[in-house]
Parts: C-alpha cells; sequence; structure tokens
C-alpha cells in the first residue's frame, strides 16, 4: 500500500463530490423505512392522508434503500482510504476508532433506555448482548423479543457487515488492482448470482440458514464491491457515470414502475445491480458539499431507539400523525448530536491524557 501511484487521479476525484450530502440522504431514507412502515402497521386511526403520504414515503425508501446506498459509498470510499492507509494496521485502527466508540456509547445509552422503560422483562442475557455489541454483533436478547419492533436496534446488523467487508477488501485488494476490467465483470456476475442465490435459500424466512445468511457480508458484498470496482477504475468510470447519471435514474424509475417485483436479496436485482452505479454518478453530479459535522452515523445508530420509545408509549396512537414524525425526526437528530459531542469529548479526554503521559516520559528521561 501507499505507493506514490496509488492516489493517482485528479483532484476533482476526491474533493468535488456531494458524497456527504448522499451520506445524511441514506441515513434518512433508512430511518424513514422504519418509522413508515411501524406507523402503517401499529397505528389505529391513521388518517387517509397520513396513510397516503407514509405508504408513499415507504415507497420511496423502498425504491432507493438507504442500506444499499450506504454499502455502495463505503465500498468506494474505504478502498479510497485503504490505499491512503501506510498499513494495514493504520487502515483497522481508523475503522475502529470511526466505528466503535460511537457504536459503544449507543450501547450505553440503549441500555440505558430498556433498564428503564421495560425493567421487569430484564436478565442475564443482556450480559450476552452487551459482550456481543462490544464488537458490533447485532443480536437481541431473548427477553426483549417480545418488543413491539420485536428488536433492541434493528439497524445494528449492518455494521458487523461492513466489518466483516473491511477484512475481506484487506485481504483481496492486492488481487482487484490488478483484474482488468473483464475479471471485475465476472467477478461482480458471481456476486450478483450469489445475491440471487440467497434469495432463493432464505425464501421461507425462518430457519438458521436464514439467520446465518442475514448476519454475514455474502448477499450483501455486491453494493460494496460495485463502489470498489468504480473507486478502481476512477479514471475511467466518473465521467462516464456522470454523463449516464439522469439516463440511468429515468431507465431505473421506469423499470421499478413497470416491473413489479424482482428476485434478490434484501432487495430486488435490478437495484442491487443499478443504484449502487447511480449512487456513484449522483455523488459526481452533485456540486462539492463538505458538512463540517457529520451526525448520519448517529442518525442511524440512534432512530431505533427512538422508535422503540415512541411505540413503547404508544405515541403513534396518542398523537397527531405529524407530531409522531416530527418527534422521531427530532429525537433521532437530538441523539445523535449529543453522541457526537460526547464522543469529541472521550477523544479530547484521551488525547489529555497522552499529552500528560508523554511529558511524564520526557521528565523522567531528562531526570536519569
Amino acid at each position: 500500500m501507499n505507493e506514490e501511484n496509488m492516489i493517482a487521479g485528479t483532484k476533482e476525484e476526491y474533493e468535488n463530490n456531494g458524497f456527504d450530502l448522499l451520506r445524511y440522504t441514506a441515513a434518512f431514507s433508512v430511518m424513514m423505512l422504519h418509522y413508515s412502515s411501524y406507523c402503517m402497521i401499529l397505528s389505529r386511526n391513521l388518517p387517509a392522508q397520513a396513510s397516503a403520504v407514509m405508504s408513499r414515503v415507504r415507497h420511496i425508501a423502498l425504491m432507493f434503500p438507504g442500506v444499499v446506498i450506504l454499502f455502495t459509498m463505503s465500498g468506494f470510499l474505504i478502498a479510497a482510504s485503504f490505499e491512503r492507509a501506510k498499513t494495514r494496521k493504520e487502515f483497522f485502527l481508523r475503522r475502529v476508532l470511526r466505528i466503535y466508540p460511537e457504536l459503544w456509547i449507543c450501547t450505553i445509552i440503549n441500555l440505558a433506555v430498556v433498564c428503564i422503560l421495560v425493567p421487569q422483562m430484564l436478565d442475564r442475557g443482556m450480559i450476552l448482548w452487551v459482550m456481543t455489541q462490544i464488537f458490533g454483533i447485532a443480536n437481541t436478547p431473548a427477553c426483549l423479543k417480545t418488543l413491539p419492533t420485536g428488536s433492541i436496534n434493528g439497524t445494528l446488523w449492518t455494521i458487523f457487515t461492513e466489518v466483516q467487508l473491511y477484512m475481506v477488501l484487506a485481504i483481496i485488494y492486492p488481487f482487484l488492482k490488478k483484474m482488468k476490467g473483464k475479471h471485475w465483470m465476472a467477478f461482480l456476475s458471481l456476486l450478483a448470482a450469489v445475491n440471487l442465490v440467497c434469495a432463493v435459500l432464505v425464501r421461507d424466512g425462518s430457519g438458521v440458514m436464514a439467520k446465518l445468511i442475514e448476519r454475514i457480508f455474502v448477499p450483501y458484498a455486491l453494493w460494496f464491491f460495485i463502489g470498489v470496482f468504480c473507486f478502481q477504475k476512477r479514471q475511467k468510470m466518473l465521467p462516464v457515470l456522470k454523463k449516464a447519471f439522469w439516463p440511468l435514474l429515468i431507465s431505473y424509475l421506469i423499470m421499478e414502475s413497470v416491473i413489479m417485483q424482482m428476485p434478490g436479496y434484501y432487495t430486488g436485482i435490478v437495484t442491487s445491480v443499478l443504484l449502487p452505479f447511480m449512487v456513484i454518478g449522483c455523488a459526481y453530479c452533485l456540486p462539492k458539499i463538505r458538512l463540517k459535522y457529520d451526525f448520519s452515523y448517529g442518525m442511524f445508530l440512534y432512530h431505533w431507539i427512538i422508535l422503540n420509545i415512541i411505540v413503547h408509549f404508544d405515541l403513534m396512537n396518542r398523537m397527531p400523525w405529524y407530531a409522531g414524525l416530527f418527534l422521531f425526526i427530532t429525537g433521532t437528530m437530538t441523539a445523535s448530536v449529543i453522541s457526537w459531542a460526547l464522543k469529541g469529548g472521550c477523544y479530547r479526554v484521551v488525547k489529555r491524557i497522552e499529552r500528560k503521559a508523554y511529558k511524564e516520559n520526557s521528565y523522567r528521561r531528562i531526570g536519569s
């Protein structure tokens, strides 16, 4: 890694893009998919207008799945990060610092929430849950399976899946760099076939096989490695995808409106193949947008906790539908900002300790 020509390419490739905006868009899509789905299921007297709004929101979120967008961006940006890193150790350290501190803060907050809301439901299974959260392994303790949403945090499966993909990328990236276009097409075709096979294997939606496939990276690898491919072939792909974005978007919308349902794991295979290329093209059609603070990860982590609180107190039925939606969005954003601030505070404390230790060691060397 880190050869001089690894980051070859124009400055535009790295700076003139709208990935920051797309990251928020993807996180918001995930949020709204979950809220609209539970609102339509649990609201007993949802007005017709509100039902139409929630149905439309859910339809758009399913048409442009936030998880697919996030995995694609991750493949593109993580490949760039891997090339910038001097060693694999540095690469993984950066990934750990990016993912885990805020996840651990979220775990503490989530634990506090369930201890306050449903203390009578908790048992020793919570100990195992806390231990698995150290590594980001998604699971819901048996004692909390009866939560109205059925999950303590239904989005965490994507985090450990991402971690798996980072590990795979670190192993095979030297081989990917040597692959020509035809080899990439064969590789991505194989991943598309794997996605379809996984869809067949979990058709009944239950059993150990379905759970295992849900928790491993295999069915989601297609989206991630399309992102990696676009980065690897960026000098050729970016100009093409920028020009092709609008035609691709129009074609995609037509296909989505004409074709009722396509096979595929998590989403239809048309979405799994076309949307990742559209994401990269869209990022470079957007103007250069750099947001000073990134709360999108917090939005992803905390929206399910806020959803659980809203459902627990039956606020979807006790409040007007627009008030519940407003509470969901503002609650999620507030939790995200607080979490981001806590993470920053932890980093500053660690830096102070490191500086103090460095000074003490320097004094000892001078004294000796």
